[in-house]
């Protein structure tokens, strides 16, 4: 029966080691999130989001909603909006983003609707009206029924008019080969005049959300809570890769040695025995 504990490792290292499906190791999700920060380089944050408080949103821009009705940014902008840029086929950050805003706003001491506004717009120029209903309809069933939908607004752009925003939020993004970007979990929160007051970057909790709404309510630009940017799970594919291909490689350095402690550990059982028996027939 002693060496249980030492089988339940050795069948725990083998699960680990069965779970890794080729080059991607499986993780829970703050695992997985704790890899994606391990890769990234802190330095880089300024060079994605370049705080711009107290500067005014391009309020002449054009932006087109799902249902395809072209809208001016300040005729949108009429409360004080929370405004979080994405693209509508994101693999990852994107869609943790919209759910974990969605469930900031359900938690939220303000109303949607009545405090504030919200626009989700892609900054991927490809992006359709089309793709921007679909994305809608997969988020709004997380808000409670009675908030109205019609303040969450899912939008998209010409290249001119994202990058107009994206601009006058600081707010950098790449496209890599494969048509997946390299951006930054951010979010601008600006009053109802179209002033940036504050950034949220992360995974926009609730009280997070709720101090960057209640000085925009204010209107008066705020320093952010923290700055600390989560990015898409492509960014830095390589150094990514490199470390889920170090966690495999210890996991099987560890499945080896706790199969030569077992070995060993059942040859001592083993003669330990022997010996005891010897032992009761001398007596």
């Amino acid at each position: 029966m002693k060496p249980k504990p030492l089988l339940f490792i050795l069948l725990l290292a083998l699960l680990l080691s069965l779970c890794q499906g080729g080059d991607v190791l499986i993780l829970t999700p703050a695992q997985a999130e704790e890899q994606v920060h391990s890769t990234r380089d802190t330095e880089l944050d300024i060079q994605w989001v370049d705080e711009q408080n107290g500067t005014s949103l391009p309020l002449d821009a054009r932006f087109q909603d799902s249902s395809g009705t072209m809208l001016r940014l300040g005729d949108i902008i009429d409360r004080p909006t929370l405004i979080l840029p994405v693209y509508f086929h994101c693999p990852t950050s994107c869609s943790l983003n919209l759910s974990h805003l969605a469930t900031a706003v359900k938690r939220s001491n303000f109303t949607l609707g009545q405090d504030f506004k919200i626009i989700a717009f892609s900054f991927n120029a490809q992006d359709t009206p089309a793709k921007a209903k679909a994305a809608k309809e997969n988020y709004m069933p997380l808000l409670p029924e009675e908030l109205p939908k019609e303040d969450w607004l899912f939008l998209t752009g010409k290249e001119e008019h994202i990058r107009a925003l994206t601009a006058a939020m600081g707010y950098r993004f790449a496209q890599q080969k494969d048509g997946t970007f390299i951006h930054p979990s951010a979010l601008v929160a600006a009053s109802a005049e179209g002033m940036i007051i504050k950034y949220v970057y992360g995974s926009f909790i609730s009280g997070d959300v709720d101090m960057a709404l209640a000085e925009a309510i204010k209107g008066k630009p705020a320093t952010s809570v923290r700055r600390f940017l989560d990015y898409c799970f492509n960014y830095v594919p390589e150094k990514t890769r490199a470390v889920f291909n170090n966690i495999k490689l210890l996991v099987l350095v560890g499945f080896a040695l706790a199969g030569v402690l077992l070995f060993f550990f059942l040859i001592r059982e083993k003669k330990a025995t022997k010996d005891t028996a010897q032992g009761d027939q001398h007596e």
